[in-house]
């Protein structure tokens, strides 16, 4: 199973310990990213972005201290984040996690969560984690979401017009074939039974969301 950790260049406080995922196989820097990942003495393998958030001192750290590095001019389509996803697709990965796209501008923050669609759609787990956050977005099927003691809450909200025919089972609240509509907090704030739970839907966009205070 190969894991790969994507660090992107958010507020540094933002960040939960990179140290603390251990499964993560290969570590993808963007931009002052990179700095993060090589600040938690990890083995930075690729480096992509523009850098234009970094001085030349610390880009010639980066390029001592790095496998392969991608540099990207400034005035592009993508946010160097989606050309890190796009690359790390390519890769096959079973999963991802991605770190330092939160907090700061909200623009960027809210693109970020939409870009996980991308993973889900390749058939590829991910999850964009902060310090007290990790949320993904997953299409219709069914899913298991893992137990996971590290967060006391798992919420379930819309993305689209609706989510119809929710369903979830193994949780402190089950519901059965329940329409989700956008803006409801119908499925906030689940919790664990101490176990995986299980989820379904048939069509619309999901985001979950696992948390604590």
């Amino acid at each position: 199973m190969t894991t790969i950790g994507i660090v992107a260049g958010g507020p540094k406080e933002e960040l939960p310990d990179l140290n603390a995922y251990k499964t993560v196989t290969t570590w993808v820097g963007v931009d002052e990213g990179c700095l993060y990942i090589l600040d938690s003495d990890q083995s930075l393998e690729v480096a992509i972005g523009d850098f234009d958030s970094v001085t030349q001192a610390e880009f010639n750290r980066i390029k001592r201290q790095t496998d392969v590095v991608k540099k990207v001019a400034v005035e592009k389509d993508q946010t160097d984040l989606e050309l890190a996803i796009s690359y790390v697709i390519d890769l096959e990965p079973s999963l991802v996690y991605i770190f330092g796209a939160t907090g700061g501008r909200l623009d960027h923050a809210w693109m970020n969560m939409q870009l996980t669609h991308q993973f889900d759609q390749n058939s590829i787990e991910s999850w964009i984690c902060n310090k007290d956050n990790e949320l993904t977005l997953k299409h219709p099927g069914t899913h298991i979401i893992k137990f996971d003691p590290r967060f006391s809450y798992i919420s379930f909200l819309s993305m689209t017009e609706l989510v119809a025919n929710f369903t979830v089972k193994d949780l402190k609240y089950d519901l059965s074939s329940k329409d989700i509509v956008f803006g409801s907090s119908l499925t906030i704030s689940n919790e664990w039974t101490g176990k995986n739970g299980t989820y379904s839907f048939s069509s619309g966009i999901l985001l979950v969301i696992k948390s604590r205070d």
